[in-house]
């Protein structure tokens, strides 16, 4: 049955494929200034995630399997990140998504859980940088590419872990569990993308993408349910973005195997259909906990609304990498990460829609946060959550 369901899948996205990059439920879409006020709404903030949404958790675990030097890099972009661990431990030029969303609700930015010195009250953050949904012992023996990762990477069950000591340890010490779950009540959970680091690591391998479909979205429903046992009330769940169309994978796919808009069409088709089976389970989910508001966001369309419309976004590069190796196509060359000698930046990052070739720019993220927050690429909508928040 389940390979059925994959193989229809399948059929249906290769029928609407970019035919229809925002879907016909969305609002006109103009280009608007963050962060839009919700202050008040929630007082505190638990993010989970990979690279995307990480704020310092895989550099204070020692993991990155990177050989750039930092010091190449201009970080004059970042000196408006105060709080949330050092600002060259994310994966962008400046803020990412979890950022402008502290700032949308006035709380500072999230610490990531793995800073000894960081101050939690006003939530933590999870993500950890290469994450996969795939257990660790999966990718023993097999030759499974990683840029990122020292050999091998956390998988979101890492992130469970952190979650429940944290709760222990620290967030609910003292308090029993009813108490707990008041706290819990009151705060609001993102969810990042969980799953891309797996689509990634398997391009050109044998791994099955209908079996790594299902188990990816397993594991952000096992979160799922460890949250709502804890007493979460209140969730956003990302989608996954059309990473076929960054230069990374661009670089790795063959020629002929390129989709009409240039990216890698195996890629994206898997996590086109990896994200109709997560909005599937999502909908189980909300029918099985009906107290709990939980939101799914739309990530494949919102990045896709940008990169099909790119001077409304003020994007004059919507394929080529801002830091990276010059020379190249793309300004990207998997041997020669931006921070390598000899790679270069690019004069204006909010031109770009990809940072390094790999993640996106501080730009790219405030323009997928507001079409998230404020132009209602969330199903139920964001403000329909802050609502739904405001009247208990």
């Amino acid at each position: 049955m389940a390979k059925l369901i994959y193989q229809s899948l399948a059929l249906a996205f290769l029928f609407s494929l970019f035919l229809s990059p925002s879907s016909a439920h969305y609002k006109n879409q103009e280009a608007s200034n963050l962060p839009v006020d919700f202050k008040g709404s929630f007082n505190q903030v638990f993010a989970f995630g990979d690279s995307y949404t990480d704020t310092g958790n895989a550099k204070f675990l020692g993991g990155f399997n990177f050989s750039g030097d930092t010091k190449n890099i201009p970080l004059d972009w970042l000196k408006n990140i105060k709080q949330g661990g050092d600002p060259a431990s994310r994966m962008s030029n400046g803020q990412l998504v979890v950022d402008f969303l502290c700032k949308s609700l006035s709380l500072p930015t999230l610490a990531p859980y793995k800073d000894p010195s960081a101050n939690f009250s006003v939530g933590v953050n999870f993500a950890i940088a290469g994450s996969t949904s795939l257990p660790s012992d999966y990718f023993l023996g097999k030759n499974l590419s990683s840029l990122i990762w020292k050999g091998v990477p956390k998988n979101f069950q890492t992130q469970i872990e952190w979650f429940n000591n944290f709760l222990t340890k620290s967030g609910c010490k003292g308090k029993n569990i009813a108490s707990c779950k008041v706290q819990m009540h009151d705060s609001l959970f993102w969810i990042g993308e969980m799953g891309v680091n797996d689509y990634t690591r398997a391009h050109g391998s044998s791994v099955s993408l209908q079996s790594l479909s299902e188990m990816s979205v397993r594991t952000v429903s096992k979160l799922l349910k460890t949250l709502l046992t804890a007493g979460a009330k209140y969730i956003v769940v990302q989608g996954l973005p059309p990473v076929g169309c960054l230069p990374m994978d661009i670089f790795k796919c063959p020629l002929h195997k390129l989709n009409k808009m240039g990216c890698a069409a195996a890629v994206n088709t898997a996590i086109m259909i990896h994200n109709q089976i997560l909005q599937r389970n999502l909908e189980k989910i909300r029918k099985l906990n009906p107290k709990s508001t939980i939101v799914y966001a739309d990530y494949w369309n919102a990045f896709l609304t940008i990169l099909t419309n790119p001077k409304k976004y003020q994007i004059e590069e919507p394929f080529k990498a801002c830091c990276g190796s010059s020379g190249t196509q793309l300004n990207f060359n998997s041997h020669s990460l931006c921070g390598s000698p000899g790679t270069t930046v690019c004069k204006d990052p909010s031109k770009h829609i990809n940072w390094d070739g790999i993640h996106l720019t501080e730009a790219m993220y405030k323009h997928v946060t507001d079409l998230f927050l404020n132009q209602g690429f969330c199903r139920p909508s964001f403000d329909d959550l802050i609502k739904s928040k405001k009247s208990m």
